[in-house]
């Protein structure tokens, strides 16, 4: 249960980081005129290839993996909890 958890926090952080970095591009591009690699796809499955809208993304990307981080840290500890309690 708590490696299970664990994998879930880092497969939460390692999606976060791809996502803020696919939103760093696409902020980074704005304003040129280089056509991006594909559409994104905003989490409620628009097409979004604003500013705002990928700032936005950022952001939220950017909470997704702060929650990730306090899971991979509840997961530390109650093993160490657990590893209290065996001692």
């Amino acid at each position: 249960m708590i490696s299970n958890a664990l994998s879930i926090g880092v497969n939460g952080v390692q999606d976060a980081q791809r996502g803020m970095q696919d939103a760093a591009s696409r902020i980074a591009r704005s304003g040129t005129t280089e056509a991006p690699p594909r559409e994104a796809a905003a989490p409620d499955g628009a097409v979004e290839d604003s500013l705002a809208g990928s700032i936005v993304d950022l952001k939220v990307n950017q909470r997704n993996a702060e929650a990730s981080i306090e899971v991979v840290r509840t997961a530390d500890e109650m093993v160490g909890t657990l590893l209290d309690e065996r001692a």
